[in-house]
């Protein structure tokens, strides 16, 4: 089964500056847990309700706790 969750990219030129910026993507993975796919754009909370953009916010909280991924190949910036 597939799943996503929030992860943090580093994306080179992201506003044609050639700098690198970082932003909140969501990260689609395939069955054997590789990543298989991402947003186009960095993410923002949302919800329909206060405590759901809450609970997004938290999501996105924990995409720190994880390594980050190069937005061009979707591998860890650190390999």
């Amino acid at each position: 089964m597939t799943h996503w969750n929030y992860r943090i990219m580093r994306r080179k030129g992201y506003y044609g500056d050639g700098e690198d910026h970082y932003g909140i993507y969501e990260v689609y993975y395939a069955d054997d847990g590789s990543v298989d796919g991402w947003t186009d754009r960095p993410m923002e909370p949302n919800g329909q309700t206060l405590d759901e953009i809450e609970g997004d916010m938290i999501y996105m909280k924990m995409a720190f706790d994880h390594p980050v991924l190069d937005y061009e190949t979707g591998k860890d910036v650190n390999s």
